[in-house]
């Protein structure tokens, strides 16, 4: 069961060393500001209290798109609005995948929210296998032929899905968030918040180390000012993040990611990626604080380095014996949907 409560309470870790600053109350539901949809929409179903299957066509390529819509069963057209949580899968997984191994849909119940679950298409990639991607720059790597058959204009089929959600249900354009596991977490990270950053209030993702590259600024907002909070989740124990480090000679095989901040810090295969997310996110990325607690390390920026009409923040936090994996009570000790979606609340766009 989803505890709001104990969500919030689990949201800080107990410090052990710098404290991390106060946090922003929780905004309550309100009227929706700015509800400006450009582009196209196109028709759906839904049905309060079930998880409802739809697929569209955008107008930016021929392929059927599927997605998933959990709309509370409190729903009313007339309450609203209602916040909206889009749940981006990763590599190999479809639209069905978080609500089969996630609690997204429980808490959207719980929590009284929208939940959508977009799905990616299918690429033949250089290991000879067929899977779901989320087109990023770094799929173009992995896939084969990607000049003749030109990856999927992801961020067209999100936002003309936005503006389907948008007029069919009662929603609040200043409450809507993003969260991604893997290839989706990192489609949020480099797509998402650079395409659709009009769209989105705040974002998060699970098993990522930041944006690995040194000049973040082709990561900025496409306009240049919307720069959105980011919550990002990783584990100690991931095998894609380890083999990266041990890949760039910054860990030996048999390794772990470190936990203590000061090891992080001197392990460039993290920190770079680390710096240069908080760069993104539109903070001073030499300006940080952190807490270490037996099962988890958190490192705070929240110092602007350009000029900002609302709160935003960068939160990284390190989780110890996890995998590769969005921690989510059955894979993890703690179900950190409700935490992720407490935390988003806090910002509205």
């Amino acid at each position: 069961m989803i505890t709001p409560l104990i969500a919030l309470a689990l949201l800080t870790i107990p410090a052990t060393s710098q404290a991390v600053g106060q946090q922003s109350p929780i905004v309550p539901r309100r009227a929706p500001g700015n509800c400006s949809f450009v582009g196209a929409s196109h028709s759906m179903s839904f049905s309060p209290g079930v998880a409802t299957e739809n697929f569209i066509v955008s107008t930016a390529d021929p392929d059927t798109r599927r997605f998933i819509v959990y709309v509370p069963s409190s729903y009313q057209a007339s309450g609203g609005p209602y916040p909206v949580v889009y749940m981006f899968h990763g590599t190999g997984q479809t639209a069905a995948s978080p609500i089969n191994n996630l609690t997204w849909d429980e808490a959207a119940e719980a929590l009284d929210f929208i939940a959508v679950f977009p799905e990616a298409l299918p690429y033949l990639l250089l290991d000879t296998t067929v899977r779901t991607k989320w087109a990023t720059n770094a799929v173009i790597n992995h896939a084969v032929d990607p000049v003749e058959l030109p990856l999927a204009d992801d961020g067209t089929f999100i936002r003309e899905l936005h503006n389907t959600i948008g007029a069919h249900l009662a929603i609040d354009c200043d409450r809507v968030y993003a969260s991604g596991f893997s290839n989706g977490g990192g489609f949020v990270k480099t797509n998402v918040r650079v395409e659709l950053s009009d769209i989105f209030a705040a974002t998060s993702s699970a098993g990522g180390l930041g944006v690995q590259v040194n000049f973040p600024g082709e990561f900025w907002p496409a306009n240049g000012m919307d720069f959105r909070p980011h919550f990002e989740i990783v584990g100690n124990k991931d095998g894609k993040k380890v083999d990266f480090c041990i890949n760039a000679g910054n860990l030996a095989p048999g390794d772990l990611l470190p936990m203590a901040i000061a090891d992080i810090v001197t392990t460039p295969c993290m920190w770079t990626g680390l710096t240069s997310m908080a760069t993104e996110v539109g903070m001073d990325s030499t300006l940080f604080t952190g807490t270490e607690a037996m099962n988890a390390t958190e490192i705070l920026w929240q110092t602007d380095a350009f000029p900002a009409s609302v709160p935003r923040e960068y939160r990284f936090r390190i989780l110890r014996d996890m995998i590769h994996e969005y921690p989510s009570g059955t894979n993890h000790p703690v179900d950190y949907v409700p935490i992720i979606y407490a935390w988003m609340s806090r910002y509205t766009r």
